[in-house]
């Protein structure tokens, strides 16, 4: 062949790039043989993808329906070498001669997009394709798919939803009542609260934890969840485990816990609002899911994953990460589609990158431990003997007489 090799070179190595950034780079042919074509062109594009199976039961007849919906967002072709008439039509014969050749482009990233996402059978993905065209046989073409972030700062769109005083805290409450063959039936109950509702990736989530099993059954795993709820179309909606970190093994017959702040680092994942995508919709929430005989019992509470962190929180270091991959059942594992979306191609290994804080430190937290620190004894006697002195000052008044002149009186 003559084309010995052809790749897309971007100024960005990370290959992250925001609404409304500028792309910047150039499309490098290798030609071994010099080569007639039409011209080399370059494609941007943004789509976003989703597909679902619902069944529709009509009496004893149940019907499964696929549905499959795409949105596009920009799909622009710019010629980098040759030309092209108004029809946009190569009206050329172009002949590239041997050696590497560079064809240099730029392009800005519209800004009302909403941010890269793959998940199961959907996505919103967006590509760059350099193309040689030919006449004769098919084109040559390399592809790169760019991660496309947009910042996410839920105090600016709803201040008073996220606002919770410390005194109503986020909170869900399940319990159940387990029966036995000899003995009246025993309750079991968990429970979880949460004393702030945003959170970025990277940062430690502490929860309140509550697990009570007053049965005469024994208990087992207790766990902390993450979990992604996708949205399909406003009508299918499906749930992906993205964090499980083990509570406890097990509780005895008749046993209570208590579990306070305990710790969930949240993982690389993609904001909770995908801006402008009417086929998709991103929520999460943090559960605690307790296994009891019979019956496995489960609270959960909604959170917000933004990309912007408190400003009580300074970011030390931050990073592009790779999206953490959901943690799937055995059958789940055995059919890939299910994690990406897309057919069996080089496609599914692609995974976007988003901001994911590796060291987020929380200034009110230390606030909070250095007013602690300075109620010593010292002070303590300080603001004592402080008391005493004002108490024995003796407090002057001053008021005029009929002449206009002051007299004092204790």
């Amino acid at each position: 062949m003559a084309v010995t090799a052809i790749d897309l070179n971007l100024e960005s190595d990370e290959l992250v790039f925001y609404s409304g950034q500028r792309i910047k780079g150039a499309l490098v042919v290798q030609i071994s043989l010099p080569i007639i074509i039409a011209g080399i062109e370059v494609r941007f594009r943004g789509a976003a993808r989703a597909k679902w199976n619902e069944s529709v039961q009509n009496g004893p007849h149940r019907t499964d329906i696929e549905h499959e919906k795409e949105e596009i967002y920009f799909d622009d072709r710019f010629c980098l070498w040759g030309r092209v008439n108004c029809q946009n039509r190569w009206n050329t014969r172009e002949t590239l001669q041997r050696g590497r050749h560079a064809f240099p482009f730029q392009y800005r990233v519209p800004g009302a997009i909403p941010c890269s996402f793959e998940g199961p059978d959907a996505h919103v993905r967006y590509t760059v394709q350099g193309i040689i065209v030919r006449y004769d046989g098919e084109h040559i073409t390399c592809r790169k798919i760019l991660t496309v972030l947009r910042d996410f700062d839920p105090r600016k769109e709803n201040p008073d939803k996220l606002a919770i005083p410390m005194e109503h805290p986020l909170e869900d409450h399940a319990e159940r009542a387990i029966s036995s063959v000899c003995c009246r039936p025993g309750r079991v109950s968990c429970s979880i609260s949460l004393l702030k509702r945003a959170f970025v990736p990277g940062e430690t989530l502490n929860a309140d934890l509550h697990v009570q099993n007053s049965s005469i059954r024994k208990a087992s795993i207790v766990n902390l969840q993450l979990k992604q709820m996708v949205l399909y179309g406003g009508v299918h909606n499906r749930t992906l485990l993205l964090c499980n970190e083990k509570v406890c093994d097990s509780l005895r017959p008749g046993q209570h816990r208590y579990w306070n702040n305990f710790p969930l680092r949240l993982p690389s994942t993609c904001p909770s609002k995908l801006y402008m995508c009417k086929i998709l919709d991103i929520k999460y929430c943090v559960a605690i899911e307790a296994t009891f005989p019979d019956a496995v019992l489960y609270a959960a509470v909604p959170i917000t994953i933004a990309t912007v962190p408190e400003t009580t929180c300074c970011p030390f270091k931050w990073i592009y990460k790779l999206n953490e991959r959901p943690i799937l059942s055995e059958g789940e594992q055995s059919d890939l589609s299910f994690i990406h979306g897309c057919s069996k191609n080089v496609d599914m290994e692609f995974r976007p990158k988003y901001k994911y804080y590796e060291d987020l430190k929380d200034y009110r937290r230390d606030r909070e431990v250095v007013l602690r620190l300075r109620q010593s004894p010292g002070v303590k006697r300080r603001k004592e003997k402080a008391k005493v002195i004002q108490a024995k000052t003796t407090v002057v008044k001053l008021l005029p007489d009929e002449r206009g002149h002051y007299n004092s009186f204790a």
